[in-house]
């Protein structure tokens, strides 16, 4: 009898706690599994990548390319041959719809392919970032507002198609927009493609 009690309390348990995650979801106004990001895998129109845009700096080639691609039909490339050039090349995306409740966390996973990358001094990756505006908050603090792949994966050399990923562990109070970075950093030679690029609420 003590133990259908305890299995049935269980039950109740656990089912309660289900009612309240669902209801606690169904408040949230983008729930979890959201894909924030539009054009995701470039493809969307043959003419342009928009919403994803270019911010071209002197001795980089960004471009589109439609022979090299993981799905598809297109991918975006940035392309750097001077190992002086201090520069950074960068494409980027905003999101200024509605944002997920505080707290939650964002994954952003890109889809990099490398071809005969070098990286010759400090600060010289190919990256991706996160970074929610306004930079700081009214109290002047930029604490979990900002995060990048630039010091903890380093990307070298001819690969096919890897996953590269980063997490922002807690959407921050007084967020107007949230832009997502891909990076050549300085001093990084080669050419490194983008492709489905994605996020997402976790």
């Amino acid at each position: 009898m003590l133990i259908y009690f305890m299995k049935s309390a269980l039950l109740i348990f656990l089912i309660g706690l289900a009612f309240l995650t669902s209801c606690m979801d169904s408040d949230d106004p983008v729930p979890k599994g959201t894909q924030l990001l539009a054009n995701t895998n470039l493809s969307a129109n043959s003419s342009s990548v928009s919403p994803w845009n270019a911010v071209s700096a002197p001795g980089f080639d960004l471009g589109v390319s439609q022979e090299v691609f993981r799905s598809g039909f297109q991918s975006i490339f940035i392309e750097n041959l001077d190992s002086l050039n201090e520069n950074a090349g960068t494409w980027r995306q905003t999101y200024s719809e509605v944002l997920p409740r505080e707290g939650r966390s964002l994954k952003l996973k890109a889809h990099i392919k490398g071809d005969d990358i070098e990286l010759r001094g400090p600060g010289s990756n190919v990256y991706i970032s996160i970074r929610a505006f306004p930079v700081e908050d009214s109290n002047g603090s930029t604490t979990g507002r900002f995060v990048t792949s630039q010091n903890r994966a380093f990307v070298r050399g001819t690969f096919d198609w890897e996953p590269l990923e980063i997490i922002l562990s807690s959407v921050p109070e007084q967020v107007d927009f949230i832009v997502v970075y891909l990076v050549m950093g300085p001093r990084a030679t080669g050419k490194v493609y983008f492709d489905d690029i994605t996020l997402t609420v976790e």
